[in-house]
């Protein structure tokens, strides 16, 4: 019978026959489908599958009848003669199994195996002879015919009787009836029937099924190679949440059992609610990166997520990513100006980490071309002077570099200018622009948490357009007027923690030397005349202490 038909559903651990009934007959019917339980074990409620399909389009041929609708096409139901025989051997087997159970009115049982050994020995010889091909049309009607007008009634064959198909039918459903009889047979000896021998009755072995594999173990095995590395602290925060929805999703926890299909529903179900980008670049991209880590570990055989996509329209940009020169001085201002808001109430005080932050991120984001984090992750150690440069060591020992490798960045000479240096030597040992004592059970690192929050702050400003991220906003301002000043890319990579271009770009160092005598080539930015009037000087003076 076709896929369209037949269909075994599993649930829970249970199998059932499903027909989804036509929409024209669900009135009469009074059901969208038609579902029949065929127990826990799969071979059985695979033999018993093809009997529970040809019942429910009896239900739905009366349906029709009833309705006054034409018949389906013959196609919709058509059987091979596998099928044929399958079915077959089912109706009868499950027929034997139900007279078992009947009683009659005293309550004795009306199955009596010594008149029924009388009658099969008899069919039994005919049988033998309509299967090895001895016996004629009439015989073969007789002893089978009412099989073949069955499956020709309800569509399954065309067979017209007397014909090459039609005897053909006739000695497979006869080595059914057979296998029928010798299972009824060991019944009565109060036995368990054996599996049947004809080739057509015999079931594909079962595939072995693979022991069963946590999807939130294998994310702990994974997050655990990544911590050995020093890596891994942001992965654990986003994407514990990820695989517990999706496990939710399953209503199990079993890697092994995870299907392609699986993945694609879940994603389906995800853009109903969230953004395209969220769902390609969070949670495919959890599922995929772990599952891909299990197959490579021999955790899994296969990785369900891989050739799994979410598109992602691109979206329409009508200005640079960057900050233009008026946004940004607006945004330095903002930043040299900010004062934070006063309160009566000791607790509800903006913590003074957070202030400076406010007032130097922007700052050292604007002449750093660094990511927002990285700057409110520095810690008093971090800021360094060595040969007369003064610098800021960017290191995982800190906090999420996403390069996980530390860089050198030495500081504008506008920094200089305006008291940083004066501002680290008075601050205590420690993070500069958080508090260590915040708690951070179950939340992003504090550093992160901050530069969140000078992102909000400048967007409530109003002062940047909405199309501008306010912490980002600064890496690509640096790359523009790097361009502008001719700097080296190179150089300006390695400032910026950009990964090498070409395979030659790896070669040669580039020296904290180089690095400064490049950020000496930035323009200051200036809010004042007193700025105007000393920034050439500075920049000059700067980049000959460096040479």
């Amino acid at each position: 019978m076709t896929g369209k038909v037949r269909h075994l559903l599993e649930r829970d651990g249970r199998y059932f026959a499903r027909v989804v009934v036509p929409s024209e007959l669900r009135s009469i019917i009074g059901k969208s489908e038609l579902r029949e339980a065929l127990g826990p074990d799969r071979r059985t409620a695979t033999r018993r599958l093809s009997a529970a399909v040809a019942r429910f389009n009896d239900v739905i041929d009366q349906a029709r009848r009833k309705s006054g609708l034409p018949s389906g096409p013959l196609s919709y139901r058509r059987m091979n003669l596998s099928e044929v025989a399958q079915t077959h051997f089912a109706e009868e087997d499950i027929l034997d199994e139900n007279l078992r159970n009947l009683t009659g009115e005293d309550g004795s049982p009306i199955y009596h195996p010594e008149y029924e050994h009388l009658f099969r020995d008899g069919l039994a010889a005919v049988l033998r002879r309509v299967v090895s091909g001895q016996a004629g049309n009439d015989e073969i009607g007789a002893v089978i015919g009412w099989a073949i007008d069955r499956f020709r009634d309800r569509g399954n064959i065309t067979a017209e009787p007397g014909s090459i198909e039609w005897r053909e039918t006739a000695r497979v459903l006869a080595a059914v009836q057979l296998e029928t009889l010798e299972r009824s047979k060991t019944r009565d000896a109060g036995e368990l029937p054996a599996e049947p021998k004809h080739p057509l009755l015999k079931l594909p072995a079962e595939p072995e099924r693979a022991s069963p594999v946590s999807l939130m173990g294998l994310l702990s095995g994974y997050l655990a190679e990544l911590r050995a590395s020093g890596k891994g602290a942001e992965a654990e925060k986003r994407w514990k949440p990820c695989f517990r929805q999706f496990t939710e999703f399953l209503k199990h926890d079993d890697a092994a059992r995870v299907t392609k299909g699986d993945v694609l529903r879940w994603k389906d179900e995800l853009l109903l609610t969230r953004a395209a980008k969220t769902v390609r670049d969070v949670n495919i991209a959890a599922l995929r990166a772990v599952l891909q880590w299990a197959t490579e570990n021999d955790r899994i055989k296969s990785n369900p997520v891989a050739g799994v996509k979410v598109r992602v329209t691109r979206a329409v940009r009508s200005r640079e990513k960057g900050y233009t020169l008026e946004e940004a001085l607006a945004v330095l201002k903002a930043a040299s100006d900010y004062r934070p808001p006063y309160s009566s109430a000791a607790q509800r005080r903006e913590h003074p980490t957070l202030s400076a932050a406010k007032k130097w991120a922007p700052w050292l984001c604007a002449h750093t071309g660094a990511r927002v984090s990285e700057m409110t992750q520095l810690r008093k150690q971090d800021v360094r002077t060595e040969n007369g440069i003064h610098f800021v060591r960017i290191t995982p020992d800190a906090g999420s570099v996403k390069t996980g490798q530390y860089r050198d960045v030495p500081l504008h000479p506008q920094l200089v200018e305006r008291g940083f240096l004066e501002f680290v030597a008075a601050s205590e040992p420690g993070p500069l622009f958080y508090s260590e004592r915040a708690d951070r059970k179950g939340k992003l690192h504090p550093a992160k948490n901050n530069s969140s929050k000078i992102g909000v702050w400048l967007r409530s400003l109003k002062i940047i357009p909405s199309d501008v991220d306010p912490n980002h906003g600064w890496r690509h301002r640096m790359k523009t007027v790097g361009r502008e000043a001719g700097v080296d890319p190179r150089v300006l990579d390695a400032i910026q923690g950009h990964a090498a271009r070409t395979a030659g770009d790896d070669y040669g160092d580039v020296t904290l030397k180089a690095r400064a005598i490049t950020i000496a080539m930035f323009p200051s930015y200036l809010l004042s005349d007193l700025d105007t009037q000393g920034a050439t000087k500075r920049r000059v003076t700067y980049a000959a202490e460096c040479s």
